[in-house]
This record gives C-alpha cells, sequence and structure tokens, in this order.
C-alpha cells in the first residue's frame, strides 16, 4: 500500500513536505516507485483519475514530475531526462534470459525499455518505431513468457519476481 501521510523518496524536493496535500504525497509515492498513468495512480488511491492528472500536471508545472509520452508520467527530480523522438532500436537491447535468436531486436528493445521503467505501449512503439499493435502482440507473448507483467490497463513493467 502506497503511503499518502509521508512522502517515501529518496531525494529533496523544491517543495516543502509539510505543505503537500495527502493525495500529493501519494502520487509522489507512487512515482518514486516508477511511471504511472493517471488512471493507474487514481486507482491505486482511490481519486479520481481527472483529479489524479490534475496533481500530475501541477507537480509537472514546477519541474517534478515530465511526461515521456501523453499519458505517461515520471518524477524527474535529481534526475537527467533525456527522450529523444526515436531511439535507435539497437541502443535498447537488453539482455535477456533466452538465446539471442529467439527475440527480435525490437523485442529486446521492449524489455530494455521497460528496465528503464512503467510504459504504455503507445510509448514503447514510438520509441522503437513500429505500430502499437505489433508493441502490444509482444507484450502479450512477452507476458506469457513470464518477463513481462501487465500492471494496470495498459501499463506495463518488466517481471522480476
Amino acid at each position: 500500500m502506497v503511503s499518502v501521510t509521508r512522502l517515501s523518496i529518496e531525494t529533496s524536493l523544491p517543495v516543502d513536505e509539510n505543505e503537500l496535500t495527502p493525495a500529493e504525497k501519494g502520487v509522489l509515492n507512487l512515482l518514486a516507485e516508477g511511471r504511472c498513468t493517471p488512471a493507474y495512480v487514481g486507482s491505486e488511491l482511490a481519486i479520481g483519475a481527472d483529479t489524479a492528472r490534475s496533481v500530475l500536471d501541477g507537480f509537472r508545472d514546477v519541474d517534478i514530475v515530465g511526461k515521456p509520452y501523453r499519458g505517461l508520467y515520471e518524477l524527474q527530480v535529481g534526475e537527467e531526462t533525456d527522450h529523444e523522438k526515436y531511439r535507435n532500436t539497437e541502443a535498447v537491447l537488453f539482455d535477456v534470459p533466452f538465446d539471442d535468436d529467439q527475440f527480435r531486436p525490437t523485442e529486446r528493445g521492449i524489455l530494455n525499455l521497460l528496465a528503464e521503467g512503467r510504459a504504455i505501449p503507445a510509448y514503447l512503439a514510438q520509441e522503437l518505431d513500429v505500430t502499437q499493435e505489433w508493441v502490444k502482440n509482444r507484450l502479450h507473448e512477452l507476458t506469457r513468457l513470464g518477463l513481462v507483467r501487465r500492471r494496470y490497463r495498459g501499463l506495463y513493467e518488466l517481471d522480476v519476481d
């Protein structure tokens, strides 16, 4: 369960923790765990997705939160964020526990992008310059293999268990 009473972020913030609402603390704690969508934040904190989006956009206005893709937010305090429009697929290869010839470069790219943090299919498709449908099919297969898990509707992460 995510805390809404205390911040669990290791880095200092440009805001006073005492001035944050419980919802704002909860949002920051969720972001400390990884990238989030407003729907995921809303479900985890039992607040509406619109309220979650409003809080996320408020943090974005003061450069605490970044938006690597439409509907996907990440904590950017103390981190360098450099999101190129498209990445070179070979630059996002991931060491998988299977033979390299079992995975295409873009499949390894999905795994590597997920190693950087949670993601949505549209973001992965943009980064790898492939279609969303292709990414969704690959995510389904990678989930079946136990490498990826669906955290929430449309939000995926590496399955580290």
